[in-house]
């Protein structure tokens, strides 16, 4: 297999670093594995491309530079369409670079195409599951969608065979070139986070395999903690509208794009709720609670 490794960074040197040596040194023995990596720089400050040159002075990396604003979602498309330029790849791994790879991953990717290609006739969207890196539990992965209204989801936990699902995190995951052919790239629309949901639940629904390896191939921290809006509650009314606007915020741009796109019907419902989040943070809040428990 040959495989275009995708990343996007901005700073964060150190933990880049780390990623790209765990990734290297992931067992690739009994595997028949190629690849190339393909950076985008979006503006960092830290002398991201010059260090990364530096450690890895013989590997098979492309570095891009961004404009600064791309944000996750865009400099994943940037290298993403640089790989699909150059041409040759079976498929593309997303790649966040504050993941650490555990030794298993290409014995992992290898094992899931031979059977997604066997029990479904093409390839599809292999997920890799992570752990917090105390092992409290899974962090980030593949899940289903529980709930239609609230959708509320379930994560997939690692069992030793591959478990079917309908969306997953971008962190550690791996599509194939039979879905690039049919689904292109992240819908370009999106700012920073919600193309890889968008992007792995449309391919599920355009019936494509999506499902989770068999074992957790990594260790990323789960930095996306529910804390029941308590941070938010005490902002000032200008700064929650500010927050629930901004691409690192609560992204509600993003948000709705996302309904629109796969849950048209929710459409008005959050549109709605977004705006009193921002207006009634603690009756929202404490709605939102007995929701969730109910749903």
């Amino acid at each position: 297999m040959k495989i275009a490794v995708l990343v996007t960074v901005f700073n964060r040197i150190e933990k880049t670093l780390l990623c790209l040596k765990s990734l290297f040194a992931a067992d690739r023995e009994r595997v028949d594995i190629d690849f190339k990596i393909f950076i985008t720089d979006d503006g960092s400050t830290d002398g991201t491309a010059e260090k990364i040159k530096e450690t890895f002075p013989l590997e098979n990396i492309e570095i891009l530079q961004g404009n600064g604003q791309l944000y996750w979602n865009g400099g994943m498309n940037n290298s993403w369409r640089a790989a699909i330029a150059e041409a040759g790849f079976d498929g593309y791994l997303w790649l966040n670079n504050d993941s650490i790879i555990l030794p298993n991953l290409w014995i992992e990717l290898v094992a899931a195409d031979i059977y997604a290609k066997q029990k479904f006739g093409k390839g599809g969207i292999y997920i890799g599951s992570t752990y917090n890196k105390d092992k409290t539990g899974l962090s980030y992965g593949g899940f289903n969608f529980v709930s239609k209204w609230t959708l509320k989801d379930e994560f997939m936990i690692p069992d030793g065979t591959f478990q079917n699902c309908q969306a997953a995190h971008g962190n550690i995951t791996y599509v194939s070139d039979d879905v690039v052919k049919k689904e292109g790239v992240f819908c370009d629309e999106y700012i920073h986070s919600g193309g890889d949901h968008d992007y792995s639940y449309l391919a599920y629904k355009h019936g494509f395999p999506v499902f989770i390896l068999r074992e957790y191939v990594g260790i990323c921290e789960n930095d996306h903690p529910e804390k029941e809006g308590s941070d938010f509650k005490n902002l000032s009314l200008k700064n929650r509208f500010k927050y629930m606007n901004s691409p690192l915020g609560y992204n509600l741009h993003n948000t709705l794009l996302f309904q629109r796109r796969c849950f048209p019907y929710r459409y008005l419902p959050v549109l709605v709720s977004g705006y009193a989040r921002a207006l009634f943070p603690n009756l929202y809040y404490l709605v939102y609670k007995q929701v969730r428990k109910k749903y």
